[in-house]
């Protein structure tokens, strides 16, 4: 009997550690395929950044009336920057299997093309306005899940998250009340700050990568496993 429970124990034990081994193999697996993918793409994350700032702080000083109009000039940074640009970026983040950037630079994207399309041909065609107030109103709803994941980046970007979200809510607000104060100058002055932070965030990931260095700190929230993993990973490959 005592022999026939210590071999079903040697099984057991023997069966927990096949499993742990190919959990550690997939995963050694999983971040080499990441390992490769970011060094052969690099790293998008500045320039769907960098669009999605330029996008913003151009509407803002229109909205805070330091423009008087959307030029043809406006309209077409937005569409090319804050549209495709950042569709772009978020599309090389799908290749490197980054869900959250991947995500929201995608949906930002489609945000200003929809913003484009509605107030480059607002004056050709007809629209409702309670419309206006449910699109702000969802795009409020989609941003907070948003903040939420910024906890797990850093202050800056949850700051950038924090503002927008409540660009939304302002906007929401101020569309269904027919506030002209809220739609222009404090939208305005909360799109400017938003646009601004990811500036911000932009060029802190380019020179903290390019000098290896913290330049610009963003002040992370917690430690980033995955990038220590990704350094140890490299060392092993280059035989140190």
């Amino acid at each position: 009997m005592n022999s026939g429970n210590n071999s079903k124990d040697s099984n057991k034990k023997e069966l927990s550690y096949n499993n742990e081994l190919n959990n550690f193999q997939s995963k050694i697996q999983h971040s080499y395929l990441l390992v490769n993918r970011l060094d052969y793409y690099g790293n998008s994350i500045p320039l769907g950044a960098f669009c999605y700032a330029i996008s913003f702080v151009l509407i803002g000083f229109y909205e805070s009336k330091v423009f008087n109009q959307l030029d043809t000039f406006i309209f077409s940074v937005i569409l090319l920057f804050g549209g495709i640009g950042q569709i772009t970026s978020g599309i090389f983040e799908f290749i490197k299997s980054r869900t959250f950037p991947t995500i929201v630079y995608i949906l930002y994207g489609l945000y200003f093309i929809s913003f484009f399309l509605f107030y480059y041909y607002k004056d050709d065609i007809f629209y409702i306005k309670e419309y206006i107030q449910i699109f702000y109103g969802t795009w409020a709803g989609l941003s907070f899940p948003l903040v939420i994941g910024s906890f797990q980046s850093n202050i800056v970007y949850l700051l950038q998250n924090v503002v927008v979200f409540a660009f939304f809510i302002v906007r929401c607000i101020g569309e269904s009340k027919n506030w002209e104060v809220l739609n222009t100058k404090v939208s305005g002055i909360l799109e400017l700050i938003t646009g601004f932070l990811s500036l911000y965030l932009c060029f802190s990931q380019i020179l903290n990568e390019h000098f290896r260095c913290t330049i610009l700190p963003a002040f992370p929230l917690q430690k980033d496993n995955e990038i220590d993993n990704i350094k140890i990973l490299n060392k092993v490959k280059n035989g140190k």
